[in-house]
């Protein structure tokens, strides 16, 4: 659900700093580990929340990680050769 609901907010308000995003994996990885070291489990709401975080932030963790190889990419195309400005017009087009 999380990934779901991701994807238009995503699109609409942008891709938060991969800072930001990782920090809003943590709720889930931490709640997981608990409940596997402890005896403590825990309710449908809070699995629907760390869960609807997680999913925005495998999302968004996506995009950074198409950016980056877009990046990588161009640099590769720059080191072989390539036009520098016409490497740089498709990066634009690709969002790198």
């Amino acid at each position: 659900m999380g990934m779901i609901i991701g994807i238009p907010i995503v699109i609409f308000r942008g891709c938060p700093h991969i800072g930001v995003t990782l920090l809003m994996m943590l709720p889930l990885v931490f709640d997981g580990f608990l409940q596997r070291l402890t005896p403590y489990e825990s309710g449908n709401i809070r699995r629907l929340l760390t869960g609807i975080l997680f999913g925005i932030a495998f999302i968004s963790l996506f995009i950074h990680f198409h950016r980056f190889c877009v990046r990588i990419a161009g640099f590769l195309l720059k080191t072989a050769g390539a036009d520098p400005a016409a490497v740089d017009r498709i990066l634009r087009s690709f969002g790198g």
